[in-house]
C-alpha cells in the first residue's frame, strides 16, 4: 500500500494555501508576499512542523500488485511495489517543488529556485538509488512487465477478469507513450518470449487475455529506429488494450478516446486479425 510521504504532505499544504484555507493559518500569514522569510517558514511548516498520520492511497500500480499477489505471483507483486514506492517518492518531491514555485515565484524567486532545485535533486536521488535513469522509461517498463505477466496468468484462468482489469488499468490512453514504454528495457532483463507458448481455457476472457499478452510481445519487439517504428508499436499497443478490455469484461477501448482516435486514423477503425 502506498503512503503519503512528508514531501507529498508539503504538496497538499501548498494546495490548501493556494485555495486560501491553509489549515488554520491565514493566507497572508503563509504567503507573506513582502516577507523574504515566507518560503523558509512554509517549508519548515511542511517538513518539520507538520507530522501527519500516514494516509492510505491505492493507485493502479498498487491495485495490479494486489491482484498479482492474489494470483500467486508474489515476487512480481513485491517488485512492482518497490518500483511504485520509488516513483511515488520522486514524483511527490517534484510536485512539492512545483507547488512552492507556483505560490512563491513572484515574492521570493531566488529562494524558490533553491528550494525547487533541492526537491528536484531529492527526486533524482530517489530514482538513482533504485537504479533508474531520470530521463528513461524504465520504471514504467517494469510496470508493463508486471502487466504482461498478469495477462499471461489471466490467460490460464477460466475467469481472470479481475486480474486482466488490473493489468489494463496501468496502460495510459496514449498509444505513442505506450510505444516508448513497451520497448524500454526496464530495471532488469525481461523477455516477452513466453507469450508464444501461452495456453489455457477456451473461455472468452482467457482467450482475450492471451491475445493481449501476445500483442505486448509483438510491440516490445519493434526496434527503436524512427517514427515509422514508433507508430507501428503504438498501433500494436492499441491491439493490446482492445483484447485486454475484453478479458476484463469491458467494451473494447471503453474510456480511451485517444486509442479510439489512433485506431480510426491509422487502421480505419479496425483491429488487425493476427
Amino acid at each position: 500500500m502506498r503512503f503519503i510521504t512528508t514531501a507529498s504532505w508539503l504538496m497538499r499544504v501548498a494546495g490548501d494555501v493556494e485555495l486560501g484555507h491553509g489549515r488554520g493559518h491565514p493566507r497572508s500569514e503563509l504567503l507573506g508576499e513582502t516577507d523574504p522569510r515566507s518560503v523558509d517558514r512554509f517549508v519548515e511548516r511542511g517538513l518539520v512542523g507538520c507530522h501527519p498520520p500516514c494516509e492510505p492511497f491505492e493507485g493502479s500500480w498498487v491495485r495490479l500488485a494486489r491482484e498479482l499477489r492474489a494470483a500467486g505471483l508474489i515476487e512480481v507483486a513485491d517488485q512492482l511495489l518497490t518500483v511504485d514506492a520509488v516513483t511515488t517518492e520522486a514524483s511527490t518531491w517534484l510536485s512539492a517543488g512545483g507547488e512552492i514555485e507556483g505560490i512563491f515565484y513572484y515574492s521570493d524567486n531566488e529562494r524558490v529556485q533553491r528550494t525547487y532545485s533541492a526537491c528536484s535533486d531529492a527526486a533524482d536521488a530517489a530514482l538513482n538509488r533504485a537504479g533508474f535513469d531520470w530521463l528513461s522509461y524504465d520504471s514504467d517498463a517494469e510496470v508493463y512487465h508486471a502487466a504482461f505477466l498478469a495477462l499471461s496468468k489471466a490467460g490460464t484462468l477460466p475467469d481472470g477478469r479481475t486480474l486482466a482489469r488490473a493489468a489494463l488499468d496501468v496502460f495510459a490512453d496514449d498509444p505513442t507513450w505506450c510505444s516508448d514504454v513497451i520497448r524500454s528495457r526496464g530495471w532488469a532483463p525481461f523477455t516477452y518470449d513466453t507469450a508464444a507458448g501461452l495456453a489455457g481455457p477456451r473461455t472468452p476472457t482467457a482467450v482475450a487475455a492471451r491475445k493481449a499478452a501476445r500483442a505486448m510481445a509483438r510491440a516490445a519487439a519493434v526496434p527503436f529506429n524512427g517514427d515509422e517504428e514508433w507508430y507501428e508499436a503504438a498501433g500494436i499497443m492499441v491491439e493490446v488494450m482492445w483484447p485486454a478490455g475484453e478479458a476484463a469484461g469491458l467494451p473494447p477501448l471503453e474510456g480511451r478516446p485517444n486509442c479510439q482516435d489512433h485506431l480510426r486514423d491509422f487502421t480505419d477503425g479496425e483491429i488487425p486479425q493476427r
